[in-house]
């Protein structure tokens, strides 16, 4: 039985543009996920740490600005325009940084272009591949190929750092644009989708109806617990005496295993229950961190972070697209990605002023009672749904 069924795809073409997506969607992020070096990079160059600090953070500005205009720019060139353009624009602003990294104006230019084309690429990535799939596996293939991201984030990071210690920053900033470029030329090949609708303003189309309204704040909640990782977590872990790769690489093999394994069975249940449950997850994992010190303990909690995350984004992604045809989708997709980039990108400013006040441990716990809050409040809504339908 071939694992790819052809009632899964829209068309017998569609088969392989989604598998050949799904390796450009990892390509790009592989160059992307490398962002973790940035601040060793710039280091190396010989930026303060102030000036380091503002490179790293004036980075997420444009990327949710330019997420939310995503569904207006895909009335003009498209979902599969809109990820081509902004790979090409990612790609060159990374590589530019071999040039502009050792000063200060200069580099964070190429970090606020790097934004753009990262704002203007994320969202219709995930509206095309929507657009590839169909029937009853359609959330398990768009769980398949949202790991893709997080695939790239175990791999891209370990490559740099080789890179960085062998060659320097330039070096990793010209060799690491490498796959990216890859990528860009896959999604030139595929097909392009219909373009939506002219509108007026944003574009944003059904993306504050009633039934959306719960899903975009929960990916915001699930950003803002994904916003540690990117934050915190390594020094946190670090003052535990553990190495990042004890929770990094658990935390990809809970994701992988529980799409790979669970997701096809979690797509028939009720995704307030189905998130609920994940966010549930992701606290206890948190919470359990705080007072674990053993590397086989990290571990485990990565292993149960990334079993929770692996359902919670494309399950609510899934939902954020229901009855709306692929090319309705741009405008909705935009909203949701903008609000996982403020959890994950903008989040971190105020998780700073609790790790001041409470530390690393206490920054946890409060992001994990936020998910509770969350879970308690979807489990409330599956219910009074399950009651309503009786």
């Amino acid at each position: 039985m071939p694992f790819f069924k052809s009632a899964d795809f829209i068309d017998a073409r569609a088969r392989t543009e989604y598998i050949f997506f799904g390796l450009a969607t990892f390509l790009i992020f592989f160059m992307n996920a490398q962002a973790a070096l940035l601040s060793t990079a710039f280091a190396q160059y010989g930026l303060s740490l102030s000036e380091i600090g503002l490179l790293l953070s004036l980075y997420g500005v444009p990327v949710v600005i330019v997420t939310v205009f995503t569904g207006k720019i895909a009335t003009w060139l498209g979902s599969l325009g809109s990820a081509r353009w902004g790979t090409v624009i990612m790609t060159l602003a990374f590589m530019s940084l071999a040039v502009t990294g050792d000063s200060f104006w200069p580099a964070l230019l190429s970090r606020l272009t790097w934004g753009i084309g990262y704002g203007l690429m994320f969202a219709p990535l995930f509206t095309y591949a929507q657009s590839r799939i169909t029937g009853a596996r359609f959330v398990y293939l768009l769980g398949l190929f949202s790991s893709m991201a997080p695939l790239a984030q175990a791999v891209g990071p370990p490559f740099a750092e080789f890179v960085l210690g062998h060659g320097g920053a330039r070096f990793m900033f010209t060799l690491g644009a490498v796959p990216a470029m890859a990528g860009a030329v896959i999604l030139f090949f595929m097909r392009p989708l219909a373009k939506p609708p002219a509108a007026h303003g944003l574009a944003l189309g059904a993306a504050f109806s009633p039934s959306r309204r719960i899903p975009m704040v929960t990916v915001f909640v699930a950003g803002s617990l994904f916003g540690f990782l990117a934050a915190y977590m390594a020094p946190f872990l670090h003052a535990k005496g553990v190495s990042i790769a004890w929770y990094f690489v658990a935390m990809t093999i809970g994701i992988f295993s529980t799409r790979f394994i669970g997701l096809g069975l979690f797509q028939r249940l009720d995704p307030r229950a189905v998130v609920g449950c994940g966010m549930v997850v992701m606290a206890a994992a948190y919470f359990t961190l705080v007072v674990v010190q053993q590397p086989l303990a990290v571990a485990a909690c990565g292993i149960l972070f990334g079993s929770g995350y692996s359902v919670v984004y494309p399950v609510l992604s899934a939902w954020v697209s229901e009855g709306l045809n692929a090319s309705e989708r741009a405008g909705p997709q935009a909203l949701f990605n903008a609000m996982f980039n403020i959890g994950l990108l903008w989040m971190p400013l105020p998780i700073t002023g609790l790790v001041a006040l409470f530390g690393y441990g206490g920054a946890l716990q409060a992001l994990a009672l936020m998910a509770l809050v969350m879970a308690g409040f979807l489990g409330w809504r599956a219910v009074m749904r399950g009651r309503s339908q009786g």
